[in-house]
């Protein structure tokens, strides 16, 4: 009779202590994209930061991915982006692959695309301001919707972003 009382506070302790430890990764996920936005967004940040703090957003998308069929796909692919990023440069063929595979999975097989913001001509530092504020914008959908607890959702504003930093655009 003991040994069942002190099961059932045990269990009861985990069941209670779960909510925390998923609320703390949404949380650390969410300081780190802001972390890792506003470097991006800085104007002198170096190439190095940069791409330091796009690995620290697919970690924070790897953080709040939810439980699906496609999780370990989605983090396979991701692992495998980071490393090409990481040994290779931000615009490596096949890290961009990976990146877009990964996409896929999260948008149920929708492609991603230059947004076509983007994809009228600008002059230089014209296409620039527009790539920040639509990067800006990207960043603070993705924020609104781990908020709001659809992190699927927050994922696929974090791979945009991401895609958007890393694919070379025309102007």
């Amino acid at each position: 009779m003991k040994n069942r009382s002190i099961l059932t506070f045990v269990v009861l302790g985990l069941l209670i202590s779960v909510p925390p430890v998923l609320w703390c990764s949404e949380t650390e996920a969410a300081s780190m994209i802001i972390h890792a936005s506003s470097v991006i967004m800085a104007p002198s940040a170096s190439h190095d930061a940069i791409k330091a703090a796009l690995l620290e957003i697919l970690d924070a998308s790897l953080l709040i991915l939810p439980n699906t069929d496609y999780s370990d796909e989605y983090k396979s692919r991701i692992e495998v982006a980071k490393t090409q990023f990481g040994e290779q440069s931000l615009f490596s063929d096949k890290g961009h692959q990976y990146l877009s595979l990964a996409y896929r999975l999260v948008t149920a097989g929708k492609r991603w695309q230059v947004p076509e913001e983007l994809s009228v001509p600008f002059r230089e530092r014209d296409i620039m301001e527009q790539a920040k504020k639509l990067a800006q914008k990207l960043i603070d959908l993705a924020l609104s919707e781990l908020k709001g607890g659809r992190n699927e959702q927050s994922v696929r504003y974090l791979l945009e972003f991401v895609l958007m930093v890393v694919t070379p655009i025309q102007y």
